[in-house]
């Protein structure tokens, strides 16, 4: 490792950490307990690993550009694989490892991958979307036709020269989620994701004490912006845990001091709920809660706050922006309850009507930032069509208040017509929320005889006493009659994705059973 006060590698996302291995080599970087057993991970070991991992991959070929499909859990090893990958210029496609065999093939097709590595334990299927793929590599057990990845990694040198890579240069390829159809790939570079890295390091730095924790698939953006990458790139540390489970999470908090935590909000619905828990443990080393990646209700930071004791703050970012776009406003003033931030420095934003003309209130969020991803990969209309003159149409509705705090509405396309008038299902949420009773809502559009389309809801109750009807009375009373759920499906818990959001397909086909009555 080059420990001098400039290294070749800055700039790289492979090396953001650089600073914090010269100064700390034996410091703990991870303490891994993924595997049910803990597993301590140092600045140093983790640096010659990813070294190791960028070793392998030239030898096996792979050059500056190339696609690696990443399919694994959530491990300290898929750190060394990922940022190791990109010190050889090799580029990562993490994938959700637990998305069907056509999906996972037609993003290593569509990414045009060179190589894949894939941890079979997880899902056995990974290895079937990979076939056509020319390199393979597997951890663990390795399926006929494989190379096992960890012997092949170890026996590599520990020191690897940096490349001469620029900002412009290809980092990793995340896809969307594809839930209105096939995963979108797009490339963020490597001056993307370290801009972003940098800004926030200037202006909210992490500092050497700070410990986070991840349950979140690593897969997921979630995981790498709010916690991995500040917290090593200062020193800190992090807690990697296999998955999300409430009671886990809370007993991790506790047993290793967490300063920060983040994830879902979902993920701290479910944690409310084990008050027993929560009561017995000591949460002193806590100091703030962020939540991100879905939309949080007011209700629930505010009980979070409560429970915890400690502040609590909503994100906002997209894929395509490297995870970031606005933030806390660097005067210092408190963000408001339910407020995603103010603008971001060294970013534009602004919102625009249905028409295309600017707004100060309302709109649909645009966004152009260093951050933002060039474009979608093999779909030039698309990115035609979201990036105008270096803006992102995000196709989110956000809210802007008179001190510059914006608020997420909704997504464009949530957005229906009920009678002849605008709904937005974040709206018709927020009031059942409101409601003593109701720990969490899903609110969805279903045919109507005569309205065209009225809102549907799916409920998770803290007072089982009370009743749909209950529930239809107190909307029709505190909101809007037009916006009011014409059905209530109250249930012990609503179904989850693999990043831990509300499944909202899911939720949709059992609103759809549901029958509308034509007068309402």
């Amino acid at each position: 490792m080059n420990d001098r006060h400039e290294h070749e590698g800055e700039g790289q996302l492979g090396w953001f950490f650089w600073r914090a291995r010269a100064a700390y080599p034996h410091k703990t970087a991870v303490i891994d307990v993924s595997q049910g057993y803990e597993r301590r991970i140092t600045f140093a070991a983790l640096d010659a690993a990813m070294n190791r991992v960028a070793n392998l991959l030239v030898s096996a070929g792979l050059k500056p550009g190339d696609r690696m499909g990443l399919g694994m859990s959530n491990r300290w090893e898929f750190f060394a694989a990922m940022f190791g990958a990109m010190r050889a210029g090799v580029v990562p496609v993490p994938m959700n490892i637990k998305q069907a065999p056509d999906v996972l093939a037609y993003i290593l097709a569509d990414a045009g991958a060179k190589a894949a590595l894939i941890e079979p334990a997880v899902n056995a299927r990974l290895a079937e979307a990979a076939k056509d793929v020319p390199i393979k590599l597997a951890l663990g057990d390795s399926p006929a036709g494989w190379s096992d990845f960890w012997a092949a990694t170890s026996a590599q040198p520990s020191e690897f020269q940096p490349l001469n890579i620029t900002g412009d240069d290809p980092a990793f390829h995340p896809y969307t989620s594809g839930s209105t159809g096939r995963p979108k790939g797009m490339t963020l570079t490597h001056g993307n994701t370290t801009w972003l890295i940098e800004i926030r390091q200037k202006h909210w730095p992490a500092r050497l004490d700070q410990r986070g924790l991840i349950a979140a698939p690593l897969y997921h953006k979630n995981a790498m912006t709010i916690a991995f990458k500040p917290k090593l790139r200062a020193g800190g540390s992090i807690v990697l845990m296999g998955g999300f489970d409430a009671r886990a999470y809370l007993q991790a908090l506790a047993d290793y001091g967490v300063t920060e935590a983040g994830g879902v909000p979902t993920m701290f619905s479910l944690m409310l709920q084990q008050r027993d828990l929560i009561e017995a443990l000591d949460f002193s080393k806590l100091e703030i809660l962020r939540l991100g990646s879905a939309p949080a209700h007011g209700e629930l930071m505010d009980e979070l706050a409560r429970v915890f004791g400690v502040p609590t703050a909503q994100g906002y970012g997209l894929t395509e922006t490297a995870g970031g776009c606005l933030s806390p406003p660097l005067d210092g003033r408190p963000v408001p309850r339910a407020s995603v931030g103010s603008i971001m420095p060294g970013t534009e934003v602004k919102l625009v009507g249905p028409n295309g003309g600017e707004r100060d209130d309302i709109g649909e969020f645009w966004i152009r930032s260093p951050a933002n991803t060039p474009g979608y990969h093999n779909l030039p209309e698309v990115t035609a069509e979201r990036f105008v003159d270096g803006w992102l149409r995000t196709g989110d509705i956000l809210s802007k208040d008179a001190d510059g705090f914006f608020y997420f509405e909704g997504r464009v396309d949530d957005m229906f017509n009920c009678g002849g008038e605008n709904v937005y299902p974040k709206e018709v949420e927020n009031l059942l929320l409101k409601h003593p009773a109701v720990a969490q809502a899903v609110v969805l559009p279903q045919a109507h005889p005569t309205k065209g389309e009225c809102p549907v809801a799916a409920v998770v109750l803290h007072d089982e006493t009370v009743s749909e009807a209950d529930l239809k009375a107190y909307t029709l009373q505190n909101g809007p009659a037009y916006a009011h759920p014409r059905r209530i499906l109250i249930k012990d818990n609503l179904p989850l994705t693999g990043v831990n959001k509300v499944d909202l397909k899911a939720v949709g086909l059992e609103l759809a059973e549901l029958k509308i009555d034509g007068a309402a």
